[in-house]
């Protein structure tokens, strides 16, 4: 399947999964209100850094064996680590919820909420890491239909059980996180059912996998960059919203957080739309063309070109008219978080081009450099916001600040990926 084919039909999968929670939203802000829906964000947001390594990122190196049997080692692995992850997350939200009620307190005292929701933690963390291993298996195989499918139906169930909470009255961030958690089931049983063939395989792969230790500990220790350096890279970027969200709910309250939250997720939705289709298809790609010997630029190249136009459009459109699009669409009380997005405009712009390539250093195994990069780039993101909140300023200045500093930060990192997209041999042969 050509590279535009798997783009297409995970587009359309994205496409429709970003579309139900759009479509979701205006009932959600008008039935919930800023303070739950803000609970609710800074709670996915906790999960979503825990969930993130659920695997050890050891799932994205399914694709990247030549033999089958290893690719299968893989999964093995990552299914067993999904399990020690949220068993682990289980008992640190088990010691969350047992801290005394007066530990978080002063302008902290609203994290309070996450003590009584913590105990979902650890089962949002197996669901997807199950969910993350069983995909990237799917899409080392080509079941792309698969994996499209089992987005709609998870967006499907979370649309269908947060409709049912609006009807039954129970209008808190706790029927919010139950919801998340049910439509996490779906994505896991589907993969397993729609992938008969590989669950089939799969399972002889486990059986070997206890016969051949030796290979299953070698197959570990080749790919351990994930691990030990995509594992806190993916962390870091993960933390990074929950940073936000913190700083925001403790200087601004919850409600401006439930604002900020609603305000990124609308305005990443084509970053996500378009990235999480386009990285996925990207990554078999380029991964063939690296065993291969093949330069990596083109490709990058036409990704890019592709992403800039969209992406300059978008934050032109929020600067001019986000306010009155957010309260147009969301409720009155939401032209506020129209006001963020006008301010985060910059910002969204460079991460719509950028965040679909970060798949290369996986492939490239420059996974050290990008974890450098990580690691500046998302202090300078939570450095900005902190600064500006601490010196007493609004949190549409402090969005401002953010978007005058990324941008050019996402600038020098999509040159250092483009640096780096010759294999080591045609570097030589170039000499």
């Amino acid at each position: 399947m050509s590279l535009r084919r798997r783009f297409a039909q995970l587009a359309a999968a994205s496409a429709i999964s970003q579309a139900l929670p759009m479509a979701m939203a205006p009932l959600l802000t008008r039935a919930f209100g800023a303070e739950a829906l803000g609970q609710w964000a800074w709670f996915a947001a906790v999960a979503a850094s825990f969930a993130t390594v659920a695997n050890a990122r050891y799932e994205y190196a399914i694709p990247l064996p030549r033999h089958r049997i290893d690719a299968g080692l893989l999964l093995v692995l990552a299914l067993g680590l999904s399990l020690v992850i949220g068993g682990a997350t289980a008992l640190l939200a088990w010691g969350l919820a047992a801290l005394p009620a007066g530990v978080l307190s002063g302008r902290w005292a609203q994290a309070a909420w996450l003590r009584d929701a913590a105990l979902a933690l650890g089962a949002v963390v197996v669901l997807s890491g199950v969910q993350q291993a069983l995909m990237l298996w799917n899409n080392r195989h080509g079941r792309f239909g698969a994996i499209a499918q089992a987005r709609v139906g998870q967006q499907v169930l979370l649309a269908l059980a947060q409709l049912a909470a609006w009807g039954a009255g129970w209008l808190t961030a706790g029927a919010l996180v139950a919801a998340q958690l049910l439509s996490l089931l779906v994505a896991p049983l589907w993969l397993t059912w729609r992938g008969r063939p590989a669950r089939l395989r799969a399972s002889r792969t486990a059986i070997a996998a206890r016969r051949r230790w030796r290979r299953l500990r070698a197959v570990a220790w080749r790919h351990r960059q994930f691990p030990l350096v995509n594992s806190p890279h993916a962390f870091v970027n993960s933390l990074q919203e929950a940073l936000a969200l913190s700083l925001i709910a403790a200087s601004a309250g919850v409600a401006a957080a439930g604002w900020y939250a609603v305000m990124v997720r609308l305005v990443k939705a084509p970053a996500t739309l378009v990235g999480g289709a386009l990285s996925e298809a990207l990554l078999s790609t380029l991964a063939q063309d690296w065993r291969e010997g093949r330069s990596l630029r083109p490709t990058l190249a036409r990704a890019m070109r592709g992403l800039l136009l969209p992406a300059v459009g978008g934050a032109v459109a929020l600067a001019l008219v986000g306010p009155a699009l957010f309260g147009w669409a969301l409720g009155k009380d939401w032209t506020t978080a129209g006001d963020y997005a006008r301010w985060f405009a910059p910002y969204v712009a460079a991460h719509f081009v950028c965040a679909p390539l970060t798949v290369a250093p996986m492939v490239t195994q420059r996974q050290t450099g990008a974890l450098a990069f990580s690691l500046v780039g998302n202090a300078l993101y939570v450095l900005a916001l902190a600064g500006m909140l601490h010196a007493g300023r609004p949190v549409t200045e402090a969005l401002g600040a953010v978007s005058a500093v990324m941008p050019l930060y996402f600038a020098a990192y999509l040159a250092w990926l483009y640096r780096g997209a010759v294999p080591p041999s045609r570097t030589e042969t170039s000499r």
